[in-house]
């Protein structure tokens, strides 16, 4: 907006808008860029932007005559407080912009700028916007659970209990869980809600009353919301004894899943009922995964806009740029792009970014991993790249689900079942969970364990009945098992979702397209009644 009102009569030519603002984005991703944010300036202003801002296919100007120009050098900098991170072309303009105007002096580049500040609102206030420090990963608090009665065991169970499900919950990708020694602090577990965020940083609370009826314990859970004091989600579990005892494992992933469900629910019940000012950046981030892994259209294209309205607020930062290229990945594989080659380098770009932020964030490292075998069919630098991240961290289970999906495209399935096996026992828990269940079903494909790889796919589709790519595993799997009649009735599943599935689709874009086994597999696909083209 900036550069359009400062520009003569208001005109900006698009290429040099682009070049202002995505210099480093080349020229097909910079007019994409300038796209979207017009976009979302028509969102912003409604039915106020046609009478402001008008564009055509080489320029893009403004109408002065609907403007008023506020203010003075006197009343603070130029656009005080924005830093756009990368756009060296536009940091320059606006030091130089700025420079004149403190020494009182008319532009001589022909910009038309005359002190267009803000004015300064009433009250005496800044009119800077104040936007909380960057917290991509929100922190969870387990208090050591409450019981009804003075008995020492009982206290003991709760206790005991929200011990091992910090240390299960510590595993889940993206999320900070405060210790268990320290939630056990008289002065952390009887802090208020105010104190907990402010001086602990605590972002949510789990809470718990545990009671015994004869031989059975129910434990009744509430997660909430430090911020607010909402109480995003409640749920009760019951078991026996030694369920607790012996079968611990089981009780605390169900446990475990449900923490992380409604850590996801509560941002994405903040994102769309609290105004942007209020939200912490990790609330749009975990809203922006949750819709992502969604996987029907409207949910996706929503995450999309919250990842980059991560990076338009706070700057370059890996871990959203790291998601926005597993976007693609997905987005792609779905069979939803236009322009697959467009896309396929909109991913390495994301990947580029998130590595140049920090070169040392395992999520980035894997995608790009990912992208290397998904998009550019490059095993080999893929391979490297996730041997790489699991010689630092030999739990990380997103790598070991990717390398072992990798191996089962070049056919190794017997190490491929290993890898996502490792990758199943460390748990990962957050809304992919369909995925990583398919992408071991891949992995069985490849040994020929089609029964199993058909469990998997159908617990996939289970929990995510939109995932293209477990429909084709499960289409797959009933083929090799010789039930040909279900095989093509999970086919003609797949085109009512996607009809425009096509063989010829399917190995153009897939990473095994032109491997044996992708060819092994189309095969299946095409008897089972998916079209050639």
């Amino acid at each position: 907006m900036a550069l359009l009102a400062s520009a003569p009569n208001g005109r900006r030519t698009r290429a040099w808008l682009q070049d202002m603002l995505w210099p480093r984005s080349g020229e097909q991703h910079g007019r994409a860029s300038l796209r979207q944010s017009l976009a979302k300036l028509k969102r912003i202003l409604g039915s106020v932007f046609s009478e402001v801002v008008e564009s055509n296919n080489q320029d893009v100007w403004m109408n002065l005559d609907a403007l008023e120009f506020l203010g003075s050098p006197l009343d603070g900098a130029l656009l005080e407080g924005l830093d756009l991170a990368g756009a060296d072309g536009f940091e320059s303009w606006l030091t130089e912009q700025r420079q004149r105007l403190v020494a009182g002096l008319e532009d001589d580049d022909n910009t038309g700028l005359r002190a267009a500040v803000p004015a300064r609102p009433s009250g005496g206030q800044s009119g800077k916007t104040e936007f909380r420090p960057l917290k991509l990963r929100p922190a969870i608090a387990i208090l050591p659970f409450a019981h009804c009665t003075a008995d020492t065991v009982e206290a003991t169970f709760g206790d005991m209990i929200a011990g091992d499900l910090s240390r299960q919950i510590a595993r889940a990708h993206g999320i900070d869980v405060i210790s268990h020694l320290s939630c056990r602090m008289p002065g952390f577990v009887d802090a208020d809600l105010k104190r907990l965020r402010e001086t602990y940083c605590v972002d949510y609370l789990v809470t718990g009353f545990l009671r015994s009826s004869g031989n059975t314990l129910t434990l009744d859970l509430e997660f909430t919301d430090s911020g607010s004091g909402v109480i995003v989600n409640a749920q009760r579990f019951e078991r026996t004894r030694l369920d607790w005892l012996h079968g611990g494992a089981d009780v605390l992933q169900d446990i475990a899943s449900y923490v992380v469900d409604s850590l996801f629910k509560g941002a994405i019940r903040s994102v769309a009922t609290r105004s942007f000012e209020d939200l912490d950046a990790h609330m749009f981030l975990m809203s922006a995964i949750s819709l992502m892994h969604r996987q029907d259209l409207a949910s996706v294209l929503r995450s999309h806009q919250y990842l980059e309205s991560i990076i338009d607020r706070f700057g370059p930062c890996s871990l959203p740029y790291a998601w926005l290229a597993q976007w693609y990945v997905l987005f792609l594989a779905q069979g939803w792009s236009t322009d697959i080659a467009e896309d396929k380098n909109a991913a390495r770009l994301m990947v580029q970014r998130a590595l140049e932020a920090n070169p040392d964030c395992s999520f980035s490292r894997i995608m790009d991993g990912v992208v290397s075998y998904q998009l550019e069919r490059d095993y080999a630098r893929a391979r490297l790249t996730f041997d790489d991240v699991l010689a630092v961290d030999e739990n990380n289970a997103l790598a070991w689900f990717w390398k072992g999906t990798a191996f089962a495209f070049e056919g190794a399935g017997r190490e491929a079942v290993a890898f996502t096996d490792r990758g199943r026992l460390l748990t990962p828990l957050d809304p992919g969970g369909y995925l990583y269940s398919n992408l071991s079903g891949t992995a069985h494909l490849s040994n020929r364990s089609f029964q199993k790889a058909l469990e998997l796919a159908d617990y996939s589709l289970k929990l995510n009945r939109h995932h293209a790519s477990a429909l084709r595993t499960k289409i797959v799997a009933l083929h090799g098992l010789r039930r040909l009649d279900e095989a093509r009735k999970a086919a003609a599943e797949l085109l009512k979702l996607y009809p425009g599935s096509t063989i010829e689709n399917y190995l153009s874009a897939h990473p095994a397209g032109e491997l044996e086994l992708g060819r092994e597999w189309a095969h299946a696909l095409e008897n089972s009644g998916i079209p050639k083209r």
